[in-house]
């Protein structure tokens, strides 16, 4: 029972390293070292997912080292919906690796990526979003009320964000590629160290499924894109407070 358990938290650990060698493939596709990690990770997890039971993840983790073998021999593109879909397989692989809810962080200490520009004072927010009139017109609203704001296109580079800086708020859009919204809340959920960070998802419409969608990611509130002016800084200091001017 004992070395089941140990294997079990393998299993956990390939899961989240995999996740790690994925998300940086994102960043950077066309680097050979990454794919080259991907399917290497693939391969440890789909050995220990056998070894503990785990058939479905272990023929899902077999899955994405044949696709990355596949692209190294040029027979398929390594695209954004491919990349979409093997962040979402391990998004599911780790759920399934996953035995205890205090998981260890998916950055390990000596693993941490590069620094994002941080604010030294006041509340910072981060805005994410893959147009940049909404990045904008967000950003002039919050900053006009005294909040410090940083930017992020995507969710790929909002992850990297949050991993190393120091935010009260994120606020992101539902809808964008590779990783979107709902995703980006659920990874920042798992993740005890981000824990404290309230999450705003910024939708196009207001309807009761999208809600419980947004909840169930684990955000904390969300706001109509087309209200902006009106609702997103009263949603704001709802969260964390008005800004210390």
């Amino acid at each position: 029972m004992v070395m089941l358990e140990l294997l079990r938290m393998q299993a956990q650990r390939q899961a989240q390293l995999l996740s790690n060698c994925v998300m940086a493939l994102a960043r950077d596709p066309l680097a050979p070292e990454q794919l080259n990690a991907c399917a290497a990770a693939a391969r440890s997890f789909e050995g220990t997912a056998q070894t503990v039971g785990l058939e479905a993840g272990a023929e899902l983790a077999r899955a994405m080292e044949e696709c990355c073998a596949a692209v190294r021999r040029g027979e398929i593109e390594l695209q954004q919906e491919l990349i979409g879909m093997m962040i979402q397989a391990v998004d599911l692989l780790d759920c399934m690796a996953r035995v205890s809810p205090t998981a260890p962080p998916l950055f390990s200490t000596d693993e941490t990526p590069e620094h994002y520009p941080v604010p030294g004072k006041g509340q910072a927010v981060l805005v994410v979003d893959d147009s940049l009139e909404t990045r904008e017109l967000a950003r002039k609203l919050l900053m006009f009320r005294g909040y410090e704001v940083v930017m992020a296109a995507d969710g790929i580079e909002a992850w990297y964000a949050v991993l190393t800086g120091n935010f009260e708020l994120v606020l992101a859009d539902l809808e964008m590629p590779l990783l979107d919204g709902l995703q980006l809340a659920r990874r920042m959920r798992r993740d005890p160290r981000l824990s404290g960070i309230s999450i705003l998802i910024a939708c196009d419409k207001d309807d009761l499924q999208l809600r419980w969608r947004v909840f169930d990611a684990g955000a904390s509130y969300y706001v109509v894109k087309g209200t902006f002016h009106d609702t997103l800084v009263e949603a704001v200091e709802t969260l964390i407070g008005p800004a210390h001017l």
